[in-house]
């Protein structure tokens, strides 16, 4: 593994360790999935990106086509599954993150 410096603003910064911690994750972790779903991702409508990961012979992500990969496959209900390939359909949040959703609070507070 390579050694990567970035540098962030106080506020992102703080944002990015609340992030990880929230989902119990090192900022490294955090940092290269998201990179990892921007690149690869990109790679799915970009020559450039495709290129970049063919050269560098990185297999592109087997989620990397899909409308949902990025941020949504840390709820996702086929995380695992849709991961290694196994899973096509859309994306599904796992019943446990469903309190997380803005949808869901806004229900809430019409109901109060």
């Amino acid at each position: 593994m390579k050694r990567v410096v970035v540098q962030l603003s106080d506020q992102d910064a703080q944002v990015l360790k609340l992030y990880a911690a929230k989902w119990g994750l090192t900022l490294s972790q955090t940092l290269e999935e998201m990179s990892r779903s921007h690149i690869h991702g990109s790679a799915s409508v970009c020559t450039y990106s495709r290129d970049l990961l063919s050269n560098e012979d990185v297999a592109i992500d087997k989620r990397a086509g899909k409308e949902c990969f990025g941020f949504k496959c840390r709820c996702c209900a086929y995380t695992l599954q849709c991961r290694t390939g196994l899973y096509q359909g859309d994306w599904k949040i796992d019943d446990r993150y469903k309190h997380l959703l803005i949808e869901n609070e806004e229900k809430e507070e019409l109901a109060s």
